[in-house]
């Protein structure tokens, strides 16, 4: 008789309905609230972004950050907006998803900014890895092993920090702290990593799909709408240029006076807004999917305990390092304490232990109270001679008598 096993369970990530749930990503585009706040940011960004360019080069960095921040809120709030019909709860006011759009961008500056941490770290280690390849015979040895693992470790790092900034964007979104998308992302990548990959492959193959009928529907309309504005406005074959610079979100005045220039430059950003938002909604409401089917009975809690204990552990070692460096420091200021007193008394020269004690005293006495040597001994007075005139005593190196003036020699 043969035993009844009951079913296994399906994997959280490749359930029977997962593959079809990617699907569900078209209804993104019914999200009136989500289409109207990636729109409406993208094209503000790119108008300010426009005007603020054509002033000069301070104009275009303002321009630029003015664009960051639009973009960035708007893919927040639609992410926001998409989550909450992913998991099936009461839509929020778009006000209030716009302000929590805003707020999540510092976390996300975080978190990147986290991962390039990680990405230069991992780099390091290989550069070092290669500084040891330098050593003569040994290193071309350790090369034959060493080029093909800093590969291995290179892809997988730059690819595996991509994924988990991808999978971190719908947590940040949820709410969730940056810690707990980091721990959560790492569950992830250790748990299901080919679930997540499988999945986010056909959301973006959905993405292309549905790209490339909006793009088809633009640039089938761009033709006949050139014909016409050429024929109607004028400009000749120069009226080309100013459509295709609408396309690209920019302006051409050729053949167009001003007031169309700013018209072509409007339009050019509100087709690119539109292009933008359609594939947009369909790419976030795909990738709240995705991370509600990978992050479905994931135990996180062993993930974040292993991310703070490698966060302490860190921490631990970057303090051994900071005291042992104090205590470096330490060492070579109290041994050059020692040298600078050293020389500032070797005009003295020091006293010798075996000598006698007056010889210590005067070798230690100073330069000022030594005594100064003694004159030498006046010399003895020469003989003295008798004038041969008058008899009177003079020396023997006189000339002359100093009584009668009588030469001498």
């Amino acid at each position: 008789m043969e035993t009844q096993h009951p079913p296994a369970p399906p994997l959280p990530g490749l359930s029977a309905g997962a593959l079809g749930s990617v699907f569900q990503a078209i209804a993104g585009l019914r999200n009136r609230q989500a289409a109207i706040a990636l729109l409406g940011c993208l094209f503000v960004g790119v108008l300010v972004a426009g005007l603020a360019g054509a002033t000069g080069g301070f104009g275009a960095l303002l321009g630029a950050l003015v664009l960051f921040v639009a973009a960035a809120t708007g893919v927040n709030t639609a992410g926001v907006l998409l989550m909450d019909q992913a998991r099936g709860a009461p839509p929020r006011a778009l006000v209030d998803a716009l302000v929590y759009g805003l707020m999540c961008i510092p976390k996300l500056i975080l978190l990147g900014l986290v991962l390039l941490a990680i990405e230069i770290a991992v780099f390091i280690v290989i550069a070092i890895v290669f500084l040891l390849c330098k050593i003569p015979f040994l290193g071309a040895v350790l090369y034959v092993v060493a080029f093909p693992a800093a590969v291995v470790v290179a892809g997988l790092t730059v690819f595996g920090l991509f994924l988990g900034m991808v999978l971190a964007l719908p947590a940040i979104w949820e709410g969730l702290t940056v810690m707990r998308a980091l721990a959560q992302t790492l569950a992830i990548a250790r748990s299901r990593p080919v679930e997540a990959i499988v999945l986010l492959l056909a959301v973006g193959l959905l993405c292309l799909v549905v790209g490339f009928i909006v793009f088809g529907i633009l640039g089938a309309g761009l033709l006949p709408a050139i014909g016409l504005s050429v024929s109607i406005i004028g400009g000749g074959s120069a009226g080309f240029a100013p459509m295709m610079g609408m396309m690209e979100g920019g302006g051409y005045a050729g053949g167009f006076g001003g007031g169309h220039m700013i018209a072509a430059a409007i339009g050019g950003g509100l087709l690119w807004a539109i292009a933008v938002t359609l594939v947009g909604q369909v790419y976030l409401l795909g990738l709240s999917i995705v991370y509600l089917r990978v992050t479905e009975g994931l135990d996180v809690a062993a993930a974040q305990a292993a991310l703070q204990r490698g966060l302490d552990d860190a921490k631990r070692r970057t303090a051994e390092i900071g005291e042992r460096a104090r205590a470096a420091a330490q060492r070579v200021t109290a041994t050059a304490e020692p040298r600078a007193g050293a020389s500032d008394s070797s005009a003295t020269t020091p006293a010798d232990p075996l000598a006698p004690a007056s010889d210590r005293a005067s070798r230690m006495t100073p330069d000022s109270a030594t005594p100064a040597p003694a004159s030498p001994p006046i010399a003895a007075a020469a003989a003295a001679i008798p004038c041969p005139k008058c008899g009177a005593s003079c020396n023997a190196d006189d000339l002359f008598c100093g009584t009668c003036g009588q030469r001498l020699r």
